[in-house]
């Protein structure tokens, strides 16, 4: 069965034959809000929901476990699931244990022999992992939703509605689908196909503390990502089951510690944060909504071969930004939005080219692995084959940057010769390149005119790097009008690799 499903989803075909079709209540045919953006209508060839095994570890709190039982049994609104309630060895049992263990086996593995026992009574799609002190006051589609965005592509892994939580960031996503480095294991809900890949979370952590760390990052190394979604809310209402919680901190917190260390090293807390292959950086302006809004939908395609992006907004033209505009930079799901104002007394156009500087600066302080800097203007569409170029491209040491841009018909060779070169849309610099362009801006100023194509290009060919360039474009310029000027005029590609 969910060998099957995540064909079906692959696919997203449309049909409108199935059970429910026109009634809202079919997957195929519900559509998402025209406010969110970040998540198609979902339709799939299937006539039925996914299938999820609801499981809930009781241990010591009846009354709790009870009445999420209950609500979950009258009140969710999924029908295709079914409820294991798991007594886990409890002094205090619950009247809806459906399953009870022996012994207390702790929190993780006692939620690994409730998977075991769900996993050997049907063939399920997705596992929703629930504490039983979580509480539903946000509304009954909470798992529907999950649902809906979890398997709207292939590369979601698992996903949690926002909740109250000591990681805040859980508490507000930013959207539909914001990929965040991990999870707190509270409500996740994990696609049956990402636990074949992954596996399942780490028994020597007995505690649960360092789980959501742990597997977040198996699951992102994986190349799955942990979704958090703002189509979905609950409460926690934390440690129900613990009665001297202070001494379970300290015991779990030096467990945690030394599982993790032995893992991952002394240096372990750098796996709960994001360690991207490439690091995109966009600047943009609110100047032809048009154009932009193509954009989001492009990079959206290419959005699995980069990491979050970190978007800089130029408001050298104007400090107006239209509420369009602010909802597509949300799409973007960017880790971080820096904005840019003009200096006092200086023209629009120096302040582009410091806006340009700017983004550069903001893109070495947010990111601090060594990965590369994916530069790129709001104005380009991107080709099918771009993540294939992207892969291939060189960055040894002597290379200034690689463009993915070509204007008209190319440059005509490999390397470019700087006094050639033009065209700033989207090029990939080594991070020793961005930090050389920062680190000597006033020089780089003084000695080359702008614009910063200009400026750039030949400032580091001057320090004996070169400039390196595909045969076709894989980006498209898709403005009419400068993005980031005050002239009209497109530099559409005539090698572009559609």
């Amino acid at each position: 069965m969910a060998g099957q499903m995540s064909v079906f989803f692959r696919d997203m075909n449309v049909v409108n034959n199935m059970p429910g079709a026109g009634t809202g209540e079919s997957p195929a045919l519900e559509k998402f809000p025209s406010s969110s953006g970040a998540i198609p209508s979902v339709r799939v060839d299937t006539p039925r929901w996914p299938t999820v095994a609801i499981i809930v570890l009781h241990f010591n709190t009846p009354e709790l476990t009870d009445g999420l039982a209950e609500y979950l049994h009258q009140h969710l609104d999924y029908e295709s699931r079914q409820i294991y309630i798991i007594d886990n060895g409890s002094t205090k049992s619950c009247r809806t244990a459906t399953h009870s263990l022996p012994t207390n086996l702790g929190f993780t593995a006692g939620m690994c022999e409730a998977l075991r026992i769900a996993k050997a009574a049907a063939d399920w799609d997705a596992y929703w992992f629930l504490n039983s002190d979580v509480g539903f006051e946000y509304g009954n589609k909470v798992l529907k939703e999950l649902v809906r965005v979890l398997f709207s592509k292939e590369c979601h892994g698992q996903i949690a509605p926002q909740h109250n939580s000591p990681h805040r960031f859980m508490e507000h996503a930013s959207g539909a689908a914001q990929a965040v480095p991990y999870l707190e294991p509270t409500a996740t809900l994990i696609k049956a196909s990402t636990i074949a890949r992954v596996g399942f979370w780490e028994l020597k952590l007995t505690h649960g503390w360092g789980v959501d760390y742990d597997y977040g990052y198996r699951v992102r190394a994986c190349g799955l990502r942990n979704i958090l979604t703002n189509r979905a809310r609950i409460t926690h209402k934390e440690h129900r089951s613990i009665e001297d919680f202070g001494s379970f901190a300290t015991t779990a917190r030096a467990e945690m510690e030394a599982v993790m260390s032995h893992k991952y090293g002394p240096d372990w807390w750098r796996i709960t944060s994001f360690d991207d292959p490439v690091t995109p950086v966009i600047l943009t302006c609110d100047r032809e909504p048009s154009t932009f809004d193509a954009f989001v939908k492009s990079f959206d395609s290419i959005r699995d071969s980069v990491g979050l992006p970190i978007v800089v907004i130029d408001i050298s033209a104007s400090p107006r930004l239209s509420a369009p505009y602010v909802s597509l930079i949300a799409e973007l799901q960017p880790r971080g939005v820096f904005v840019h104002l003009r200096p006092a007394g200086m023209s629009h156009y120096d302040s582009v080219q410091d806006a340009a500087r700017f983004a550069l600066e903001c893109a070495l302080k947010e990111s601090s692995s060594p990965a590369p800097i994916l530069f790129i203007e709001d104005d380009v569409v991107f080709s099918p084959r771009f993540p294939e170029a992207l892969q291939n491209a060189s960055l040894r040491e002597e290379v200034a940057f690689f463009t993915f841009y070509l204007p008209s018909t190319g440059f005509g060779g490999n390397p470019v010769p700087s006094e050639q070169f033009y065209g700033t849309q989207c090029i990939l610099f080594p991070r020793s390149s961005v930090e050389l362009l920062v680190e000597n801006y006033e020089q780089a100023s003084v000695e080359f005119p702008p614009g910063y194509d200009i400026r750039w290009s030949r400032f580091l060919t001057s320090r004996g790097r070169k400039i390196h360039a595909p045969s076709r474009s894989y980006v498209q310029h898709a403005g009419t009008v400068s993005r980031l000027h005050d002239h009209c005029g497109s530099h559409q590609s005539n090698c572009f690799e559609a």
